[in-house]
C-alpha cells in the first residue's frame, strides 16, 4: 500500500494544495511553522479518523474558511480513496471509495499508518495514557473489532461513573438495592468488553516484545535486553489464552471495589488504568534509563509496531516520521531508514541535508507558508 496523492483544501494553513508522492521516501522540509507537520497530520487523519495534535477536529479548518477537506488516493491496496471533511461546527463526513461511512470505526484498516512524532519520544517518561493510546491506535487499525470493544467499554465506563457520582452525592454514599443491581449490570458489561480489550493488548504486547526486542538489540549492539510488561490487576504469570479466562477475575475485582470507587469517585480497575512497564536489562527504564536509552527503546517499539502490522495484516503501512530524525544520531538514523526499506516513508525536517538516505528513490518537497514551493526527485 502506498499513498499516491494528497489534496488539501482549507486544511490548517493550506488553502488548496495537491501533493504527488514517491513510493519510496518523501522528505518534507522547510523552516519551522510552514506547514510540514500538517501534511503528516492529514495522512494520519485518513488512517485513524483523528489528529495526533488535537482532539478538536474543527481546529484544523483554515482561518477565514468554513470547512476543510482532505483527500487521500492510495494504490496497491483494498482502498483507492479516502475523503475526510469537517466544518467549524464539527460536522464531519468520511467517504471511502466514494461511500459515506456511518461510524468512525468503519474507517479503521482502510489506510494503515505508523506514526513517530516528537510526542512519542516521551513514551517512556510520561504518564500511562500515552502508552495506552499507542496500544489502542495500533490495534484499532489492525482489528476494527478491537476499536468496537474499546468504544463500548468507554461508553459503559461513562455510565458507571454517572452512577458512582449519583450514589456519592445524591445518596450520601449509601448504595440502595436498585443501585447495587445497576452496579452489577455495569460491572458485568465492563468485564465483558474490557476482558476482550485486555486480551488483545496482551497478545499484541507479546508480539511487540519479540519484534521490538530484536530491534533494540540491533540498536544497542546486543548489549541490552528490552522487556515490555503489561501492568494491570491480572497475574502477569497466568498465561491467559482467551478473553474468557480474564472475564471472571475482572468481574470479581470490579464487584469487590465498589465502595472504594465511590469514596474516590473513580473507576479503579480496567484497561483505562493499565500501563506498559518498560525495562532494560531488568531495570525500570523510566526510573533508571538514560535519555539515549529511552529514545532507543521508543524507536525499537515503533519499528516493532511496523513489523507486526506488516505480518498480521499482510499489508504494508505507511511510515510517518515527524521531526524525529534530528533527535537521533547518524547510526540510529541509518538503522531506522534501513529497517523501513520497501515501506513508503514520510519524513519532516528543517534541513534536507541532515537526512541520510541512499539506495532508494526519494522525493523532496520544499514547503513555504502553506504551499509547495519546489519538488525534486532523486534515485
Amino acid at each position: 500500500m502506498t499513498a499516491e496523492s494528497l489534496i488539501l483544501n482549507d486544511f490548517r494553513n493550506y488553502k488548496e494544495q495537491k501533493f504527488e508522492f514517491s513510493d519510496g521516501v518523501n522528505v518534507i522540509f522547510g523552516l519551522n511553522a510552514q506547514g510540514k507537520t500538517n501534511i503528516i497530520e492529514a495522512l494520519f487523519l485518513c488512517a485513524i479518523g483523528g489528529s495526533f495534535r488535537t482532539s478538536h477536529t474543527m481546529e484544523m479548518v483554515r482561518r477565514d474558511a468554513e470547512a476543510f477537506s482532505v483527500e487521500l488516493s492510495l494504490k496497491g491496496d483494498i482502498t483507492d480513496k479516502i475523503k475526510y471533511t469537517c466544518d467549524k461546527k464539527n460536522k464531519k463526513s468520511i467517504k471511502v471509495n466514494g461511500i459515506y461511512l456511518k461510524k468512525i470505526g468503519e474507517l479503521m484498516g482502510s489506510c494503515l499508518a505508523v506514526l513517530f512524532s516528537p510526542e512519542d519520544l516521551q513514551f517512556v517518561t510520561e504518564g500511562p495514557s500515552l502508552r495506552r493510546r499507542f496500544l489502542d491506535i495500533g490495534l484499532s487499525q489492525q482489528k476494527p473489532s478491537y476499536f468496537y470493544d474499546l468504544t463500548q467499554y468507554n461508553k459503559i465506563l461513562a455510565q458507571k461513573m454517572s452512577l458512582i457520582k449519583k450514589v456519592k452525592y445524591a445518596n450520601d454514599g449509601n448504595i440502595s438495592r436498585d443501585d447495587q443491581v445497576n452496579f452489577d449490570l455495569w460491572n458485568h458489561q465492563l468485564a465483558a468488553a474490557g476482558s476482550r480489550v485486555i486480551f488483545e493488548r496482551l497478545c499484541f504486547l507479546k508480539k511487540l516484545q519479540e519484534e521490538a526486542g530484536a530491534k533494540h538489540a540491533e540498536f544497542s549492539a546486543e548489549k541490552e535486553d528490552l522487556a515490555l510488561n503489561y501492568d494491570s490487576f491480572l497475574d502477569e504469570n497466568a498465561g491467559y489464552t482467551s478473553a474468557e479466562e480474564i472475564f471472571k477475575p475482572f468481574e470479581t475485582k470490579l464487584n469487590g471495589t465498589i465502595k472504594k470507587e465511590i469514596e474516590r469517585e473513580a473507576c479503579l480497575t480496567g484497561p483505562h488504568r493499565d500501563d506498559i512497564i518498560i525495562k532494560i536489562n531488568g531495570m525500570d527504564l523510566k526510573k533508571f534509563g538514560s535519555q539515549g536509552q529511552k529514545r532507543t527503546a521508543v524507536l525499537a517499539v515503533k519499528m516493532g509496531e511496523l513489523e507486526i502490522m506488516k505480518k498480521d495484516t499482510g499489508r504494508t503501512p505507511i511510515l510517518l516520521l515527524d521531526d524525529v530524525l534530528s533527535e537521533l544520531d547518524q547510526t540510529r538514523q541509518r538503522i531506522l531508514l534501513s529497517s523501513s526499506k520497501n515501506v513508503q516513508t514520510f519524513i519532516t525536517c528543517t534541513d534536507r541535508k541532515k537526512v541520510h538516505i541512499s539506495d532508494v528513490e526519494c522525493a523532496y518537497f520544499n514547503i513555504k507558508n502553506g504551499s509547495l514551493f519546489a519538488k525534486s526527485v532523486t534515485k
